[in-house]
């Protein structure tokens, strides 16, 4: 993808310049005649004072006029040419698209009609700028209405978080770039930017048309209707995806550091209130080019690549990959490579070339399944599978006949339904891998938080066998001659298995969007009734008496309530769901029947679906 080509504002050869300074109305000009700037300024209504100041070239006066634009932009003058109208919020409110901020009808709120350019940058703060106030106790200016389209000829800015005016634009918005924390923006039409922040915590973003931007960098989901054009970051340390006509290209991700200026790079985070103060001081954030992963790898091995042979170790750590560069298998003489902390759901069968490794480190990928091929890693001695989601082992994996060190904890991790694409999806290691019971070498295996249920069925091959540990399984039954090798932990299961139930029948896994379709009015409980046969199966019978699995799923059910019902509505909604639920119980309980957890459900089920009564 091709960074956008965004509109450049020429330089402006005059403006004027008007605004307020404590309670007196000045105005400032220039007009630029090459190396010459005429300056006038003074207070409003009189002759002021004329000077003229001659610089060294044309562009340094030009920088100067700019300079002097934006402080005074900044302490809150604004155009003269802007033909601002003012209006009541009780006049307006029924037209305004944004989300409410506790206006008060006496509240007034600019107005500005036809096609606008703004010559400078746009301040939305409460009481700055065009939003200042000629009497502190008059009404405040809740927000702008522009009933046209909006060009902004610098940064729409607004530097507080909790909260700012609104800007409402009738049609579209382009701005040099866009720096927002708590001000609510609603476009009716397409907006042109180049970079575009926007802070958490109490604004909102919604773009009726198209988003091209050269960047967003987000840490709040921003609504728009259109198809979006920018490389965009969505925070939480997350990487940034080149998004062309609303479609993401995931396989090609990029650092942070490989798209935003160093300033405002923090590891792998972007610093959003840093990158808001720079767009708004008219500095850059984001790099002139920017490289992927991909191509951060490629220039990283391009001279190793004239001599693959030599390359012995490899690191791709925490750099968002989907997949594996191809260059990778390049080096047939790699011996170790650490993949951890990416977003590899599986991995290609070419990992079989590398046939000379020793040590595969796959931390927290949500990797499901190793290729068949990884039985061609003859030499492989060390496999570190922690923090995935694998739910079963290949066979092959018994031709890695000098594998010595497996780790399997954390199998699922965290994000477990994300990776598999929904609950119904989800495949769990419900037994052992005895493919592990036939590796010749075999010194320590380790399975910690992985729901088995089973055991081996057949003693270990290895005679260099040192440790097999099981624990936070779904294990209820050890037999104390076959598992002789094994130290496993059985008290802990049922703790274990209610734990689930408190990780996963939360709020954030039950929204209400996961199972009623707002235009179509209907219900899908499949997700959700899927989750709950999830968490039956990993409750019994593991989790017996059942007294905390009870009382866990009571807990979320009065969290999803709360959290449903928030604003007051949706109680119809909250009971259709625990009837389902309810109900549900009656087939996916026969396959327990007579158990105490269904018993159990049914009461606390019952609560929610008759309205609470």
């Amino acid at each position: 993808m091709k960074t956008p080509q965004l509109p450049v504002a020429s330089p402006r050869l005059a403006m004027r310049l008007e605004g307020l300074e404590g309670t007196a109305r000045k105005f400032w000009s220039y007009a630029w005649h090459g190396e010459r700037l005429d300056l006038h300024h003074g207070r409003s209504g009189t002759d002021g004072k004329r000077e003229s100041r001659t610089f060294a070239s044309a562009e340094d006066a030009g920088a100067f006029a700019r300079k002097q634009v934006a402080a005074r932009v900044a302490k809150g003058a604004w155009s003269s040419d802007l033909a601002f109208e003012s209006s009541t919020w009780e006049q307006v409110k029924g037209s305004v698209r944004v989300p409410g901020n506790s206006e008060q009808d006496d509240d007034r709120v600019l107005i500005l009609s036809g096609d606008v350019v703004v010559p400078h940058e746009l301040w939305l703060d409460f009481r700055q700028g065009i939003f200042a106030l000629d009497d502190p106790d008059a009404p405040p200016f809740a927000g702008l209405i522009v009933r046209g389209n909006l060009t902004v000829e610098g940064c729409l800015f607004n530097a507080e978080n909790d909260f700012g005016p609104f800007l409402q634009v009738h049609g579209h918005l382009v701005a040099t770039s866009i720096a927002i924390g708590g001000s609510r923006l609603h476009v009716t039409g397409d907006v042109m930017t180049g970079d575009f922040v926007a802070v958490y915590n109490h604004g909102s973003v919604h773009v009726g048309g198209a988003l091209v931007a050269r960047t967003v960098a987000s840490d709040y989901a921003l609504r728009v209707e259109g198809p979006v054009d920018a490389y965009r970051y969505q925070g939480q340390g997350s990487k940034v995806f080149a998004v062309s006509d609303g479609v993401e290209a995931s396989d090609d991700p990029f650092d942070v550091k490989g798209v935003f200026v160093p300033e405002v790079v923090a590891g792998e985070r972007v610093q959003l209130d840093k990158a808001r103060s720079l767009l708004s001081a008219g500095k850059p954030i984001s790099r002139p080019a920017f490289t992927s992963v991909r191509d951060a790898f490629r220039k990283l091995v391009s001279k190793k690549l004239a001599e693959p042979d030599k390359v012995k170790s490899v690191s791709l750590e925490d750099k968002g990959l989907t997949s594996l560069p191809e260059e990778l298998f390049q080096f047939r003489r790699l011996e170790k490579l650490n993949l951890r902390r990416n977003d590899l759901r599986t991995l290609p069968e070419a990992l079989g070339q590398l046939t000379e490794l020793r040590e595969l480190d796959l931390r927290g990928n949500g990797l499901r399944t190793l290729p068949e091929s990884i039985g061609a890693l003859k030499k492989l001695r060390v496999l570190d599978l922690e923090s995935n989601c694998v739910w079963r082992l290949p066979d092959s994996l018994a031709e890695c006949v000098e594998l010595r060190t497996v780790n399997l904890v954390n199998n699922p991790y965290a994000y477990v339904r994300r990776v598999f694409g929904g609950w119904s999806q989800v495949q769990l290691m419900w037994d052992f891998p005895e493919v592990l019971t036939r590796l010749p070498k075999l010194e320590v295996v380790t399975f910690h938080g992985t729901p088995l249920r089973t055991l081996p069925r057949r003693r270990f091959d290895s005679t260099a066998l040192k440790s097999v540990t099981v624990r936070k399984s779904l294990v209820t039954e050890v037999d104390p001659d076959l598992h002789s090798q094994l130290t496993v932990s059985v008290e802990d299961s049922a703790a274990k298995a209610a734990g689930y139930v408190g990780s996963w029948f939360r709020p954030e896994y039950v929204r209400l969007e996961t199972f009623h379709d707002a235009k179509s009015g209907r219900y899908d409980f499949t997700e959700v009734l899927a989750l709950l046969g999830l968490l039956l199966r990993m409750n019994i019978p593991a989790a017996a008496p059942y007294v905390t699995a009870v009382e866990n799923f009571r807990e979320g059910s009065q969290a999803i309530v709360r959290d449903l019902t928030w604003d007051g509505l949706n109680a119809h909604h909250v009971q259709a769901l625990f009837t389902a639920l309810r109900d549900a119980l009656g087939p996916l309980g026969e396959a327990y029947p007579g158990n105490a957890l269904i018993a159990g459900l049914r009461d606390v089920f019952a609560v929610h679906a008759d309205g609470g009564r």
